[in-house]
Formats: C-alpha cells, sequence, structure tokens
C-alpha cells in the first residue's frame, strides 16, 4: 500500500467512526476515542504520513524560484601579532 493509500483509508475509517457516533441512540465517548486513536497511533500511518511530508518538502524545494542555500561562515581572519 502506498503513503496515500495509507493515509486515505485511515482518513476513511475515522469517517466511519465518526459516522457511527452522531447516528441516532446511546453513544460513548470512550470507545469512540479508542477507535479514533488505534486507527491514528498506527506506526504505519506515521510513517505514510511522514513520507508525504518529506515528498511535500522535496517538491517544494524543486520548484522554488531561487536554489534555497544554507547560509556561509564569514571567512576567518587571524592577525598575527
Amino acid at each position: 500500500m502506498t503513503a496515500q493509500e495509507h493515509v486515505l483509508d485511515a482518513v476513511v475509517r475515522a469517517q466511519g467512526v465518526l459516522a457511527d457516533y452522531i447516528e441516532p441512540g446511546p453513544r460513548d465517548c470512550a470507545q469512540t476515542l479508542s477507535r479514533l486513536y488505534a486507527i491514528f497511533a498506527d506506526d504505519r500511518l506515521t510513517n505514510a504520513v511522514n513520507i508525504l511530508n518529506l515528498e511535500a518538502v522535496h517538491a517544494a524545494m524543486a520548484s522554488a524560484d531561487t536554489p534555497i542555500r544554507l547560509p556561509a561562515s564569514p571567512p576567518c581572519s587571524r592577525t598575527s601579532g
């Protein structure tokens, strides 16, 4: 499964949990939070989000008008004395 598919799957499952919660009838907040936590605390989802964030940063850097450069250190000068 790709990173995008992992994230989309998590969102769809979370939407289902929230849809169940807003249905008429008794609600269990603790159970709903536990179900959501189980979805979002998944290491595979965390890795997928990190991958997508890195891809976005790389894409932004690649499309920047001017190259991003790290500041150079000032030249070191020594005086003999």
